[in-house]
């Protein structure tokens, strides 16, 4: 079984037992912090290791999740990755859980990739027409790929639209061609 599908699993089962609304995104940021403090390279080498009692490294893990904090089933949830042996996939758990959680509540994340920057009235009237196309509260994510030539190619969960002038091009190169 791929570990998009078991991150999923856990991030949906996760979501369940969380709280509605705001509650989730304190969720999904406690989240990022504990897989930050946890999957770095020297705690992952100590819960690896064979050396360690598995209840010292039991208690190492509730320390440091104690340190970051967040809702009351963070720590168990994360404590059971461990004894799953799991525990890598707890970046993954994260991006999945926030995801969700955006699904859930209506709202979505946008990557936009346009020629040149935007000015903030431009971003804002983007943001406004995703939403309209959508029917959800959207984010942009801006990035600048001189290589467009212009326009702008938008990308909200897996649809994409393209608008950009290299797109068009191809089109017209591709007609011309086929002829």
């Amino acid at each position: 079984m791929s570990t998009q599908i078991i991150s999923r699993r856990y991030a949906r089962a996760l979501l369940n037992l969380s709280a509605r609304g705001p509650e989730l995104d304190t969720m999904a940021k406690a989240l990022d912090d504990a897989a930050a403090a946890v999957c770095g390279p020297e705690m992952t080498a100590f819960l690896a290791s064979e050396n360690v009692p598995a209840d010292a490294k039991g208690e190492v893990l509730k320390q440091v999740l104690a340190k970051v904090g967040g809702p009351a089933t963070l720590s168990p949830f994360v404590r059971l990755l461990h004894r799953k042996r799991r525990l890598e996939l707890l970046s993954e758990i994260a991006s999945l859980f926030r995801s969700l959680a955006d699904e859930r509540l209506g709202r979505a994340q946008a990557e936009v990739t346009v020629a040149e920057p935007l000015s903030d009235a431009m971003q804002e009237r983007l943001r406004k027409q995703i939403e309209k196309q959508t029917g959800k509260t959207v984010t942009l994510h801006v990035q600048v790929d001189p290589n467009l030539l212009g326009g702008a190619v938008t990308r909200v969960g897996s649809v994409v639209w393209d608008g950009s002038v290299r797109h068009y091009l191809n089109r017209v190169r591709e007609r011309l061609l086929s002829g």
